[in-house]
């Protein structure tokens, strides 16, 4: 006991005594007086043994750190989602088919006004799988983007877990490397449920929101990657951990190409202009040619978990896309994944057959 606890105590049994004798109580013997004091010093030992118990007591542990998971090869397909191609006319400068403006759905992989066709913008297919900690997507484009050989823009994987058609987080992921990677890759929320306005995936030209909003951070088991699929260039491949989606048992997704607004807070885009200020690359249009909304092209969305051939749900596939497949007898099915626009029709320079 210190010597400044030692004082605090005498002083308080000389108080103690004062008060007892002062109050003039003609029954205070002296053993209450004892006992008193007893009482008061036995309280103030144990309160400093107390403190020194816990003074001596080590710190509290660290929760141990989650390291993050990461993904492994993705196993095969189990479903493949086949967008519209509008390579197929690219040379007219136009689409045939897929662009649904009032229902964002796009298919614009050209430039504003001029309608130069961009193939690194243009979707073929989207790989889904999963494995017990990840889903796995696989975006495949028609080509590379001839003036960088490469793909220029932003692509991403769109979520709509309540089945509502409202979008609730995106993963996209701009100049994606060569391994899986969280480098230049966002993950973003809808913090107030604007997404996609009053009526999502419909047009509801002059509302004004906030889209994508909030950016989530990735850590633990709650992470997503990117990388340039090996040995495919012209594929961007993501892992997106269950913990990341709250492990749901059933949501839609789609896929995004996208390097004219590149904006997710605009989302979605119908919302924020009408088709005339949008344009339109179908040739027989009044709206043509693309004005706005340039650069661009997405997906209808699947569903896991669940089935629902029939449509019911905005922004859904009305029906299960073809699945490029092999010829009966087993001869493949040959597929241009290189075109060299400048002849007119195209060339292909690079053929798939696998």
């Amino acid at each position: 006991m210190t010597k400044t606890k030692k004082i605090s105590i005498l002083l308080l049994l000389g108080m103690t005594i004062f008060v007892l004798v002062s109050c003039g109580a003609e029954d205070t013997s002296e053993a209450d007086i004892e006992a008193t004091i007893q009482a008061i010093y036995l309280q103030d030992t144990q309160q400093a043994e107390l403190t020194a118990a816990e003074e001596a007591a080590p710190p509290p542990e660290e929760p141990e750190e989650i390291e993050d998971l990461i993904p492994g090869e993705p196993p095969e397909p189990e479903r493949t989602l086949a967008d519209s191609d509008s390579s197929i006319r690219a040379y007219e400068q136009r689409t045939l088919s897929g662009d649904k403006f009032l229902d964002n759905l796009y298919e614009r992989p050209f430039t504003s006004q001029e309608m130069v066709y961009q193939p690194d913008l243009d979707i073929y297919t989207v790989d889904f799988s999963h494995d017990a900690d990840f889903y796995y997507f696989t975006i495949t484009l028609y080509g590379l983007n001839p003036d960088e050989w490469g793909l220029s823009g932003v692509y991403g994987i769109e979520f709509d877990r309540t089945k509502t058609g409202r979008g609730d987080m995106i993963v996209q992921v701009e100049d994606a490397q060569d391994e899986w990677s969280m480098e230049n890759l966002l993950v973003l929320t809808d913090e107030n449920g604007d997404v996609g306005g009053p009526q999502p995936i419909v047009a509801d030209a002059g509302f004004e929101g906030s889209g994508y909003d909030l950016q989530v951070e990735l850590e633990g088991a709650r992470v997503a990657y990117a990388r340039i699929k090996p040995d495919e260039a012209e594929a961007v491949q993501f892992a997106v951990s269950r913990y990341l989606l709250e492990d749901p048992e059933e949501f839609l997704w789609g896929a995004w190409a996208d390097n004219g607004l590149k904006d997710v807070t605009m989302f979605d885009y119908n919302d924020t202009m009408g088709p005339t200020e949008a344009g339109s690359p179908l040739i027989a249009d009044v709206d043509y040619p693309l004005n706005a909304l340039y650069s661009v092209d997405n997906t209808c969305r699947l569903p896991y978990g669940f089935e629902q051939p029939g449509g019911g749900i905005p922004g859904i596939c009305i029906s299960q896309p073809p699945v490029r497949v092999k010829k009966a007898g087993g001869s493949p099915r040959c597929v241009c994944v290189r075109w060299n626009f400048s002849t007119n029709p195209p060339s292909c320079v690079l053929w798939d057959c696998s």
